[in-house]
């Protein structure tokens, strides 16, 4: 799974990790500690719950502090890199 830091924000705030794990096949503990790793805001606990309840949710904004948007950001059954 290759993809910008952009990109990956957009995906982890599009469905829950454990689907995009699923469809992505690789384990949705990598995908998580790659977004905190490369500082890529994810849902918190009970986001996706709210979301298929109706209610209010903030989606977090992409810091570009410490990594561009545009850092290419690789995960795979050994962890993950960013470039």
């Amino acid at each position: 799974m290759k993809m910008t830091r952009e990109q990956l924000h957009d995906l982890v705030w599009s469905m829950p990790m454990t689907e995009i794990a699923r469809k992505s096949g690789v384990r949705d503990q990598h995908i998580a500690r790659a977004c905190d790793g490369a500082e890529v805001a994810r849902p918190r606990a009970g986001y996706w719950q709210k979301v298929e309840h109706g209610k209010s949710v903030t989606r977090m904004a992409l810091a570009n502090d410490r990594y561009a948007a545009s850092d290419v950001i690789t995960i795979d059954a050994s962890g993950w890199t960013i470039s």
